[in-house]
């Protein structure tokens, strides 16, 4: 996390990122090394709406798996990512009255640190895959269309939730980073929306809407 509290995101935006940007980083220590894997991990929240775990499922064949086989939890983080973005001194029109302005990054990302657990019971493992189903489907479809972990036949599902495994990691830190020129003021910050909207690229433009909402407050 960034060290300058004023990038603080509060935690709707973070909680909001996760839903978002599901697919996380994934860091854990198995007892020996740090092992990393990329997977989409969903929001579990308590009675209070509050983040309490994050749980999700990957493969047995994959290394990650392997080097958790002790089957106790481990101290793991998980980053997720939403847009990011170089800012160039070049966007600041104070560049050319005092040139006391240096390249930075803006981005908004969260972390998750708590205790991983590796999940080998079934009806635990088949209830991640359906609420990840049902939320990842949201929005894909109708109602009557999205797809279903049922709408499967149960021996094909069978097979292959052998071969998975669940993940759930309880939740000890949550928290975000929302740096979007914050520290910046009039000219130089709306000079940097400007920049970043005219890009092509989808993570400048994203970077730029999240500064306009943030000025809209």
């Amino acid at each position: 996390m960034h060290p300058n509290r004023a990038f603080a995101a509060d935690t709707k935006t973070a909680l909001a990122l996760v839903r978002a940007r599901p697919f996380a980083a994934l860091t854990a220590w198995s007892g020996t090394r740090l092992v990393t894997v990329q997977t989409p991990l969903i929001p579990v929240l308590d009675e209070d709406g509050a983040l309490v775990a994050l749980e999700g499922h990957l493969a047995r064949a994959n290394r990650f798996h392997a080097a958790l086989e002790e089957r106790k939890p481990v101290p793991a983080v998980a980053v997720f990512c939403g847009p990011d973005a170089y800012v160039s001194p070049s966007h600041y029109p104070s560049k050319g009255e005092t040139g006391r302005v240096v390249p930075t990054w803006n981005y908004l990302t969260a972390e998750a640190e708590g205790e991983l657990e590796v999940l080998d019971d079934p009806g635990l493992v088949r209830s991640i895959l359906d609420r990840q189903a049902g939320d990842y489907e949201t929005g894909l479809a109708g109602a009557e269309e999205a797809w279903r972990v049922s709408d499967a036949p149960e021996d094909y599902v069978s097979p292959m939730m052998r071969a998975i495994a669940g993940l759930r990691l309880r939740i000890t830190r949550f928290e975000a980073t929302a740096k979007l020129g914050q520290n910046k003021a009039g000219a130089d910050f709306h000079g940097v929306i400007d920049a970043l909207s005219a890009r092509e690229d989808p993570g400048a433009r994203g970077v730029a809407a999240l500064m306009r909402e943030l000025e809209r407050g």
